[in-house]
């Protein structure tokens, strides 16, 4: 698909909606800003590189976006291929490397890989940010990911927890943003098969933690549960977006001399 083509795309038209209508909903831009994409060549992560370029055309106001991917060092990790298709969109592209494969495996970690992943390439994206004055970092992370992240603090015992759409990070000297919170996986995997992004395959434990991982347990999980509840994804989003303290076990909201409710007299 060429660029024209995208733009005129009705579906693409309806997703940047989408995207658009998370990002005002909750404030993840402003005038001036400078995004780092966190690019890892995933289906998310590419649509979503999409969606800010088409924001950044038609938003009433001006930001930078910039790609940046950081190669972990796994052989099977194609950044010839990513290059290219960056190039091919003309995105601005920084590239780090770092000898992820090997920590991994000096921390005994490959049995539990996604933990130090995550926290390493976390650490590069800011690092890359600090140099190139981004403000902010956004990342892939759409609705399934947040559903599945909810239930996942749940059973853990981490607490009512999910990846936020506009979080303090580093301090509070950045941001992390995550504009396709309101997109299912399902619409953005049809809609990257029509893209046809090139397979950069960039975690070599994708089809151990497919077959063992909690996650993909719980990705699962949410498929069954979808059967049984209607809409279910959008239901877990309506809910994460409307706590209610009181009705809680965190001691913190139980004042039972307040006068004052922390949920205006929901139940």
């Amino acid at each position: 698909m060429t660029p024209d083509e995208l733009r005129r795309d009705k579906e693409f038209k309806q997703l940047c909606r989408v995207v658009s209508e998370a990002v005002n909903r909750y404030e993840m831009l402003a005038e001036g800003d400078r995004v780092l994409v966190g690019l890892s060549g995933g289906e998310d992560s590419m649509t979503l590189m999409h969606a800010m370029g088409q924001l950044q055309r038609r938003a009433p106001i001006r930001f930078e976006v910039v790609a940046a991917t950081v190669d972990m060092g796994f052989a099977s990790f194609d950044a010839e291929a990513l290059r290219q298709y960056c190039q091919q969109w003309q995105w601005p592209w920084e590239y780090v490397k770092m000898p992820g494969a090997d920590l991994l495996r000096e921390k005994g970690a490959e049995e539990r890989p996604c933990a130090m992943c995550s926290r390493l390439r976390r650490g590069q994206l800011h690092a890359v940010a600090d140099r190139l004055g981004c403000n902010k970092i956004a990342l892939g992370q759409q609705l399934d990911d947040l559903c599945v992240s909810l239930l996942m603090a749940l059973f853990r015992g981490g607490g009512l927890k999910t990846m936020g759409p506009n979080v303090a990070a580093d301090a509070g000297s950045k941001r992390l943003i995550r504009p396709l919170c309101m997109i299912s996986k399902e619409r953005i995997r049809q809609f990257s098969a029509r893209m046809q992004y090139p397979q950069v395959k960039s975690c070599p434990f994708h089809e151990r933690l497919a077959a063992e991982g909690d996650r993909h347990y719980l990705e699962v999980m949410l498929e069954h549960l979808d059967g049984r509840f209607k809409n279910v994804r959008s239901a877990m989003l309506k809910g994460m977006g409307d706590v209610r303290l009181a009705h809680l076990l965190d001691k913190r909201y139980l004042d039972f001399n307040a006068t004052d409710d922390p949920d205006d007299g929901k139940l």
